[in-house]
């Protein structure tokens, strides 16, 4: 029934001609606007720290408009900037703003008029338009404003569809002065447009893979509005959030007008997303329309790790601090050695060899589900060792995973895949050059490639291993995540025009090097109810250093 009710708001809503004065708008009944509310109040406490959200237009998906804002209801607020697109083409110029007061169905929304006068002095860049009470894209996120933050005043900026990157890039800098520690940027836009269903989802990861990398580099690329009705808007969000804010965004939800009882042949498309300067926020933010993964780097806990494992006081900063990065949500590792029952002779003491007495515990306490054998020292006790090793993880509950065999994780399927020679490996072993039988792998998407390749102590890829990650996302696979180079990575990096997304390394987790030689990430995998995914990155501090500091 709400979302019956919103489809007819937003149907008279887009129906407006561009200058008309909605009175159904703060006369309208909010009792659908107050449901879609209700219904995405969160089962958890709202974090602090959100800086900018991006949420849709259409009333249609008032929940998810809801979920943005109920991300961003522990912040407090003096000023939030709304950016829309001009869906009329009321402007001149290629962006504009409006003073005095939004009348919204939850009462009025004063206008930060002061934030308006200053943009307005470029007033070839800004025009001062009379009213923007028949643009939806801002009378729409109004009540919403009114209702988490009555406080607030509101900065409306609609941008021109036929505004340039040069144009983004001006008014950006434009904003940056009102970009302050109490500001909210407000992205309000709908994603892929009339396209149909299959072509939408396909759209729309491309969008989630540019939302990710936080590049507004990334965002000329887009189509508009087959990816989004305003790249302007993306544009300058994603620009004000990384040089103002330092923030990297958590994709909240992606949908369509296909689940709101929509036709299949032309949708549009919605996401959300919370940006913070501090990744570790986004762990709060979880709901059961989507799943949530985490991939950890290299696992030894042996060699000079054992010792930490038998002190309690640096078990327990080891766990508390993993866990504290981690959220305590399903954990994916990489597991660089042998497990075994019991303690053997006749190996080095510097081999990658553990036994479950010293693990079991501490890969149950972070809720480790799945540890990859795809690597150069999973085989450095032979063939039998690989087997013991698979069978003591089984015994724990952790689902081995082996090169080349696709795992179904529920949500995804997960290929891992080794690049690097150690002893024995065998055929445990990719070949670079040939990859295409991963295009013919039968798996449902979304498929993701966990893989052990690269050049140990970089945070880089060479054109070797983009070369390996660009084939395997011409063959579907819709995230490949690595590890090895006992580095982490910095950044998220786009392939095939978005349709996939690379983390060349994810670094060290629980392994036996101090910083700097050794540094660590993790990286959260969230997979939305049409297979698109999204992912990003959570630091986690050098748990080798945080054992040792506790035995001091």
């Amino acid at each position: 029934m709400i979302g019956r009710a919103l489809l007819v708001v937003f149907a008279l809503l887009a129906a407006l001609p561009a200058r008309a004065a909605p009175s159904f708008l703060p006369g309208m009944d909010p009792a659908p606007l107050v449901a879609a509310i209700a219904a995405e109040t969160p089962g958890f406490a709202p974090p602090a720290g959100i800086s900018g959200l991006i949420v849709p237009h259409h009333l249609l998906a008032a929940n998810l408009i809801a979920r943005g804002f109920w991300a961003a209801s522990a912040g407090h607020y003096r000023r939030v900037i709304v950016i829309s697109p001009d869906h009329f083409r009321a402007l001149s110029t290629p962006f504009g703003s409006t003073r005095g007061t939004l009348a919204t169905a939850f009462g009025p929304v004063e206008v930060d008029n002061g934030a308006v006068d200053a943009l307005t002095t470029d007033s070839g860049l800004v025009s001062k338009l009379d009213s923007v009470a028949g643009e939806h894209g801002i009378m729409a996120i109004a009540p919403f404003v009114r209702h988490f933050f009555p406080a607030a005043e509101i900065v409306p900026v609609l941008a021109a569809i036929g505004a340039t990157p040069a144009d983004w890039a001006r008014m950006a800098a434009l904003l940056t002065p009102l970009a302050t520690p109490d500001t909210l940027i407000v992205q309000s836009t709908d994603f892929s447009h009339y396209r149909p269903l299959s072509e939408a989802i396909a759209r729309d990861q491309e969008s989630l893979a540019a939302i990710d990398a936080g590049d507004p580099a990334n965002v000329p690329g887009l189509d508009q509005p087959q990816h989004l009705d305003s790249k302007a808007a993306l544009f300058i969000q994603l620009t004000l959030q990384r040089t103002v804010y330092g923030a990297s965004a958590v994709v909240l939800g992606n949908g369509n007008s296909a689940d709101y009882g929509g036709g299949t042949g032309s949708t549009t498309s919605y996401v959300v997303a919370a940006f913070a300067h501090d990744p570790r926020v986004g762990l709060a933010l979880t709901y059961p329309d989507q799943s949530r993964t985490l991939f950890a780097g290299d696992v030894l806990l042996g060699r000079y790790f054992a010792p930490l494992l038998h002190s309690p006081a640096a078990w327990g900063a080891i766990r508390d601090a993993a866990l504290a990065a981690t959220g305590g949500a399903p954990l994916i590792v990489n597991l660089e050695g042998v497990l075994l029952d019991r303690p053997v002779t006749g190996v080095g003491a510097d081999a990658h060899v553990m036994t479950s007495d010293d693990a079991a515990g501490l890969l149950a306490a972070l809720h480790v589900t799945a540890a990859s054998l795809a690597n150069n020292h999973a085989n450095d006790l032979g063939t039998e060792g690989r087997a013991e090793t698979a069978a003591q993880l089984t015994s724990l509950g952790i689902t081995p995973l082996q090169h080349g065999a696709v795992v179904d994780m529920g949500a995804f399927r997960l290929l891992p895949l080794n690049f690097i020679r150690g002893r024995f490996t065998g055929d445990a072993i990719a070949d670079p050059e040939a990859l295409d039988a991963v295009c013919h792998t039968d798996a449902a998407p979304p498929l993701v490639a966990f893989v052990h390749w690269g050049t140990e102590y970089t945070t880089v890829p060479r054109a070797s291993e983009t070369a390996i990650a660009s084939a395997l996302a011409r063959c579907g696979v819709s995230a490949i995540i690595g590890a090895h180079s006992h580095q982490a990575a910095a950044e998220i990096i786009p392939l095939v025009g978005g349709a996939s997304q690379m983390l060349y390394s994810l670094g060290n987790f629980l392994f036996d090097q101090s910083s700097p030689r050794g540094s660590g990430t993790l990286a959260e995998l969230r997979v939305f109810r049409h297979g698109t995914v999204a992912l990003r990155l959570i630091p986690v501090p050098n748990l080798f250093d945080v054992g040792k500091a506790a035995l001091r």
